[in-house]
This record gives C-alpha cells, structure tokens and sequence, in this order.
C-alpha cells in the first residue's frame, strides 16, 4: 500500500495491491473509529461515497469523498497496483490534508491481529464462521482456506461472494460454482469476467464462460461478449436457457452465422 498527498487538489491517493487488501484497509478505518459508518458490522465495499472523517486531533469529523478507481492493464503490467483510492475533502487546507494522510497511514491493525489464527483455539471452522460479525465474515471470505471457503459459499451473499472470489487460493471449480450461483449480483459477475480475462487458466475454461454468460445476473453486453468465445455445443444450451430474450437471440443469431 502507498499513501500520497496532494493538498493543493484537497486529496489523499491510497494504491492497494489488491481487493482484499482493500477489505482488511477500510476493515481497519472502520474498527478504528476514523471511518465512521452507521454500522461498524457492515463494511462500505467496495469502498467509494460520501463519509465522515474523524481526524485524531481535531473535536468534529470531516467530511470527506471516496472515488475508486481499478487499474488498468497496462498500468498493472508497470506496477501500478489493482486499484486507487482517491479520498478528497473539498476546498480542505493543506493541513488538513496532511492530517487526514496521516490519520490513513497509522491505522491499527485490526484485521491482522483479529484473523491471525490462534493454534490454542479448538473451536471447528463453521463455529468460528458463525461467531463472525459480516464485517469479519468479508475479511475471512479473502483468506480462508478450503474448508472456510466452502462454508461461506454455504451463506452466499453478493458481498461475501464478491470478495471470496478475490480469495488468492481460490480454485478454478469453485469459482465455476459461485458462477453458477443465482445469488449473484452484477457486481460479482462483472467481477469474475475481469478476472477470467486477466487469468490465462481461467479464461481456456468453456464451463466458466458458459456459466457466466448463462447466468441472468451477468449484465446482457457482457453475456454476449462471453458468448463470442463459446463452442456451438454452449450456445445451444444458452439458446434454451432461461434468460434474457436478447441474450437468447444473440446465441441464435451466433449458431446461424456459424452455419454459413
């Protein structure tokens, strides 16, 4: 992670390696106190908006803007990180800016030192899972191990998915699995497909693009995207499948221009 300011734009970049380092960051803001939410159960990921600010030294929180921006792919390939966190606070002065970049940098650790495992802790994983608030259940879903992770495809959330599949043990299948899952939302759908076009293994699965493209929760442009990449076998069950009607007919419309 890299924090930098720039106080003559009222801001503060935050780059972060990865989604779930994002997830355990903003786990931190919020345990912390800085980040002040309604509910400190339910973490605002992925993380963009308007919130209050507590800075350490000052009485009254400041309000300050999320944007969230994901790297692109030749940024990536120079070693910009995943994404960026540009944290603004309009018309602040410059020091308050360096406050508020101090305030992100020293944070308590919450989310390492509440997942690091305990070898004297006897309780089975789905005990542990079932004493987790959601907030916690988001942070785990970005670690766990096989046997975490099958129990939180048990409790299939959007959001739990969403950052299970950013877990990096996650295997092929289960991604194919969540894929399949009508509890997803766009947001994972949309998530999967980036993945799938940046992992080589991935993007040669015909099962995973067929699931995806397949799904009624995967937006219709990204479906037929998908389906540009599908055999004739894949589409006919697409065809006859029940989604959308311009989905539908895109794989017909595909299966005759094969034909020709």
């Amino acid at each position: 992670m890299e924090i930098t300011s720039e106080p003559q734009e009222s801001r503060v970049t935050v780059r972060l390696s990865t989604a779930a380092e994002e997830a355990s960051y903003v786990y931190d803001l919020v345990q912390s106190g800085r980040l002040q939410v309604e509910n400190r159960d339910y973490l605002p990921l992925p993380f963009r908006g308007r919130f209050l600010f507590k800075l350490p030294d000052r009485p009254a929180p400041i309000e300050i803007q999320v944007g969230r921006f994901e790297t692109t792919a030749t940024e990536m390939a120079a070693g910009g990180g995943v994404l960026r966190l540009i944290i603004a606070s309009p018309n602040a002065p410059a020091q308050i800016v360096e406050e508020l970049k101090t305030a992100l940098e020293e944070l308590p650790p919450a989310a390492e030192e509440e997942f690091r495992r305990d070898s004297g802790d006897r309780l089975d994983e789905y005990a542990r899972i079932r004493r987790m608030t959601f907030a916690q259940k988001v942070i785990y879903a970005t670690r766990a191990g096989q046997t975490g992770r099958t129990i939180i495809m048990q409790q299939p959330t959007p959001l739990l998915l969403l950052y299970l599949v950013k877990n990096p043990l996650i295997t092929l299948p289960e991604v194919i699995a969540i894929a399949k899952m009508p509890s997803i939302d766009a947001l994972v759908a949309e998530s999967l497909v980036r993945m799938l076009r940046t992992n080589p293994q991935w993007a040669m699965s015909e099962e995973l693009k067929l699931a995806l493209a397949g799904n009624s929760k995967t937006p219709g442009g990204t479906a037929v995207s998908l389906m540009r990449h599908l055999n004739a076998k894949s589409l006919r069950k697409i065809a006859k499948s029940d989604i959308s009607s311009s989905v539908k007919n895109a794989a017909l419309k595909m299966l005759l221009e094969r034909k020709d």
